[in-house]
């Protein structure tokens, strides 16, 4: 059976006091409405993944 993926994606710093994700590039700084963005997907069944990037200290 053929299926449609619809997914988004944010790189940013999450601010959980507002719901809000700020996301900086070359072109400068743009900043989105989380919560709202998650109602487009309310009352579907859904997948959620949360990534940070951390770095690690090479072996001196």
């Amino acid at each position: 059976m053929a299926k449609r993926n619809n997914s988004i994606q944010f790189k940013g710093l999450l601010n959980t006091e507002v719901m809000e994700i700020t996301e900086e590039d070359k072109n400068g700084i743009a900043t989105y409405d989380l919560l709202d963005e998650l109602k487009f997907y309310d009352g579907k069944h859904i997948s959620i993944s949360i990534k940070e990037d951390l770095p690690v200290q090479p072996k001196e």
